[in-house]
């Protein structure tokens, strides 16, 4: 048998020179927000003439405006200035949670079109009905964005569990009970639209991700990660993920499955965790674990399911009122969460921990115990601790994550870009 995977695929063709260096103009577009096609040569290292063909083909596409003078002191006549066209593609962010759904629509220039949350235990419900709601919301989010003159250029799913990138497989979410799921496909042939309704010559591509792991994309994209260097980012819901960002990308692990955090045992003797496991981290600082332990109704939603009332917003409610017992619960989590990140620490000494999810809210009560658990379980921060930061994004960072996710694909390929049907209705 051939392996596919591992065949040659041959030099570089004159298309995928151009797709190149259409991608390195529009990334030098992106990092400098505003840059002429002078600038745009020299930055790149490609002749004028090829800049000026790349930048009318990026124009075409609607990747790119212009406007405005360079008023950089250049000799001669000032070129004109192009930038990001934030009126022309979407990117839908989707996550399935375990007590939530969201969706979250991005242009190019990061501005949110659309946002909705429905606040739901999906345990209770068949997977069935699970897929059709999220495909009902990715509809939904896509009318939305032709209503203001986009194009959906793809859709990416967060999702609470280990994922199989290339076919776009659910592995496994323990917390859903869900397994072995072509979830890709069968949200794309879900959320497929009649053709009369579509404004593009083809659907949009779906992918699905660990919600962890996006939101790690998230702080970095669409957050201060960028300023935070090599960091972790914790993200606390029912259960805890990680998503760990090394040199400016995800770090994945040989087969994408890296980051499982909540999933490390801290005590043998602790509770049954659905993974199958006993004393998992996600079991003593998860949610349900912080609201059994403060005394509170643990049927409660998360904060980006109902942010009046869920459970970290009646946990910060009564902690801020001095209830013992919470603030007890609090400190305990955190001083448990901070040992688990000093192995991790040890191990990867990242220059910055993030705080993220449910944690976020919490970080007042927890924060302190938190750095001593981490000071006494990691041996590199006696001599180099890390920064620990909290989420500014919270419990959206993995929905924010997967709207961009899907831009950048298109910034990294321009020629993902969809076409505008002729014909629209």
């Amino acid at each position: 048998m051939i392996d596919k995977s591992r065949r040659v695929t041959g030099p570089a063709g004159p298309r995928d020179t151009r797709r190149h260096n259409l991608s390195l103009v529009l990334r030098e577009v992106v990092a400098a927000e505003a840059s002429s096609r002078a600038n745009l040569a020299e930055a790149t290292g490609l002749t004028k003439a090829t800049v000026s063909s790349l930048v009318s083909e990026l124009i075409e596409a609607g990747l790119l405006v212009e406007g405005g003078q360079d008023t950089a002191g250049r000799i001669g006549r000032p070129g004109l200035m192009l930038s990001l066209n934030g009126d022309s593609v979407a990117g839908i962010g989707l996550e399935i949670n375990v007590d939530y759904l969201a969706v979250c629509v991005l242009d190019l220039l990061g501005r949110v079109r659309h946002r909705r949350v429905v606040r739901t235990d999906n345990r209770l419900s068949p997977p069935d009905e699970v897929i059709n709601a999220v495909a009902r919301l990715g509809r939904q989010a896509i009318g939305k964005a032709e209503q203001q003159g986009m194009l959906p250029g793809g859709v990416t799913v967060a999702v609470p569990g280990l994922v199989e990138l290339g076919e776009g497989t659910l592995l496994t979410a323990p917390n859903l009970g869900w397994r072995r799921m072509p979830l890709a496909a069968i949200l794309a042939e879900r959320m497929r639209r009649p053709a009369p309704k579509a404004r593009i010559e083809h659907q949009p591509r779906v992918r699905i991700e660990n919600e962890a792991n996006l939101g790690a994309l998230g702080e970095l994209w669409e957050g201060r990660g960028r300023a935070w260097g090599d960091f972790c980012h914790i993200s606390g819901e029912i259960g805890v993920g990680l998503g760990i960002v090394m040199g400016g990308a995800l770090l994945r692990g040989s087969g994408g499955l890296a980051g499982e955090f909540g999933h490390i045992q801290v005590d043998r003797d602790g509770p049954r965790c659905p993974c199958g496991s006993l004393g998992c981290l996600e079991r003593l600082v998860g949610q349900e674990a912080l609201l059994a332990t403060a005394g509170i109704d643990a049927e409660l939603a998360t904060s980006i399911g109902d942010p009046k009332d869920g459970g970290a917003a009646a946990l910060v409610a009564r902690a801020r009122a001095g209830d013992g017992r919470t603030l007890a619960a609090l400190a305990e989590a955190g001083d448990v969460l901070g040992a688990a990140c000093g192995t991790l620490v040890n191990l990867l000494n990242p220059a910055t921990i993030v705080l993220g999810g449910i944690f976020a809210p919490l970080a007042p009560w927890i924060l302190e115990p938190f750095r001593d658990g981490l000071r006494r379980c990691s041996l590199a921060t006696r001599w180099q601790a890390p920064r620990v930061e909290v989420s500014e994004l919270g419990p959206e960072a993995a929905v924010r994550g997967a709207a961009s996710s899907a831009l950048r694909d298109i910034l990294a390929d321009p020629y993902l870009m969809p076409r505008g049907s002729k014909e629209v209705s």
